[in-house]
């Protein structure tokens, strides 16, 4: 397969040409595109690529290059001001830089501050739709929000600014459009009716990330062996391309533990499958591709399990959709590592005993029994956790909470507290509205109790 574009045009390794070019024809046609895929197989290195110069301009409508504004959905708070305040931001910053109308710049950041001041939904609602459609007045260049690590927003917040930003597309006097990047489908995340609206701009444009072909994985493998300084035969680089299946995130691992465990990379490797799982970098993110993959648990364990001849045929479909699985002159699954992850993981079935809540300190991460949650809280969420768990069985007050999640003591309604916990229950309770993890204690706060 042939490169597409300049490496220049690219964060970190140059692969992913074919998804670039996909993208680039849909803002061209004023099309919106939603990004799935796992961790680690490049979705941020691909949506950052569309704000160099290079993909810009390629991006242009009848000759007008589009103002890019990239955003990372993590650094948006737990509530629709906080997004709001986030979109306005970012979308200024993209302006300064393509040097708008000062008049134009004056206008947002009037609205912005107008935001800030008034810490009100109903404003941030108000000034966000006036200052998207003063833009679209001023007859400038289409407006294209790419949203990173949009699950949580997307899951989380009231339906309002979803509703918002497909009204504000429908729009006649305005030209924005959306790229979202999520591990999961957009009616995976949230399937309901209110923001159905919303989803319908993404159903017949989804990317979906399948590990890397060929081509494109060698030209990752020689990325790494350029900053590492290292020299790898031929023959050991299509074997770490096999073990990962093209999966970037494994196989850049794979990549670490050969140059850890041995000194010429030029010598024939020796990388068991049974070794490979013990090496703590593999293991977690084989763990971290299993657990994005709730949807396709089963059909997983039947391909590695039974056999390609036992999937029905919409197991077989889901499968191939992600490229999960793939011909190798017999169906099999992508890569031999994730399948030999998957064998010992079901031969060695995790405990029934319940280990409770627990928050790990050094990593961040958060579990319920053998769960991880991490990934499915927001960051407010997480902090609340961490909070109630470092002090586990001690009455937690509502100011104590707020100083604790928010860094503030006043200023932080109950109510506000109520509803993060709320939220956090309905996550991490087996039934939320009979909590046995987080307590409330009367009149007081919180507490979080675990099992002995």
């Amino acid at each position: 397969m042939k490169q597409i574009f300049p490496g220049s045009a690219f964060f970190g390794a140059p692969v992913r040409s074919h998804e670039l070019a996909y993208l680039i024809n849909c803002i061209q046609r004023g099309w919106c595109c939603s990004v799935v895929g796992p961790s680690n197989t490049g979705k941020s290195h691909l949506l950052k690529s569309l704000t160099s110069e290079t993909i810009r301009q390629r991006c242009a409508q009848d000759g007008l290059a589009p103002t890019m504004v990239f955003i990372d959905c993590l650094e948006a708070g737990d509530d629709e001001l906080a997004f709001y305040e986030l979109l306005f931001r970012r979308i200024i910053e993209a302006l300064e830089l393509s040097d708008a109308e000062p008049t134009v710049l004056d206008y947002l950041t009037s609205l912005h501050q107008d935001i800030l001041r008034s810490r009100q939904d109903v404003v941030a609602r108000s000034n966000f739709a006036s200052g998207i459609r003063e833009l679209g007045r001023r007859g400038g260049p289409p407006l294209v929000l790419v949203l990173d690590e949009f699950y949580d927003v997307f899951q989380h917040l009231p339906p309002w600014p979803f509703r918002q930003l497909r009204a504000l597309y429908d729009a006649p006097e305005t030209q924005i459009y959306l790229v979202t990047a999520t591990s999961h489908h957009l009616e995976q995340l949230r399937p309901g009716k209110e923001v159905y609206e919303f989803r319908e701009l993404f159903h017949l444009r989804e990317l979906v990330l399948k590990p890397l072909v060929e081509d494109e994985a060698h030209q990752l493998i020689e990325y790494l062996t350029d900053q590492y300084r290292d020299s790898l035969s031929t023959e050991n680089a299509e074997r770490l391309i096999e073990l990962s299946g093209g999966h970037p995130g494994l196989l850049e691992r794979l990549y670490s533990v050969a140059t850890l465990s041995q000194t010429d990379l030029n010598v024939p490797l020796d990388l068991p499958l049974a070794d490979l799982l013990h090496e703590r970098a593999i293991h977690k993110e084989c763990l971290r591709l299993w657990r994005e993959l709730e949807a396709e648990h089963e059909a997983l364990v039947t391909l590695i399990e039974r056999g390609a001849d036992q999937l029905n045929s919409a197991q077989r479909q889901l499968l191939e959709y992600k490229g999960l699985m793939v011909d190798k002159g017999y169906p099999a699954i992508f890569s031999p590592v994730f399948g030999a992850f998957i064998a010992a993981k079901q031969a060695h079935a995790p405990s029934s005993q319940s280990t409770g809540l627990r928050a790990e300190a050094e990593t961040g991460r958060i579990w319920i029994d053998d769960e991880e949650l991490t990934l499915k809280l927001s960051e407010p969420q997480r902090r609340l956790i961490d909070y109630l768990y470092r002090r586990a069985g001690v009455v937690c007050t509502y100011d104590e909470i707020a100083i604790g999640v928010w860094g503030v003591g006043e200023g932080v309604s109950p109510g506000a507290i109520y509803e993060l916990v709320k939220r956090v229950r309905q996550k991490v309770e087996p039934d939320w509205k009979n909590p046995q993890y987080i307590v409330t204690v009367p009149g007081k706060g919180y507490r979080l109790e675990n099992p002995s």
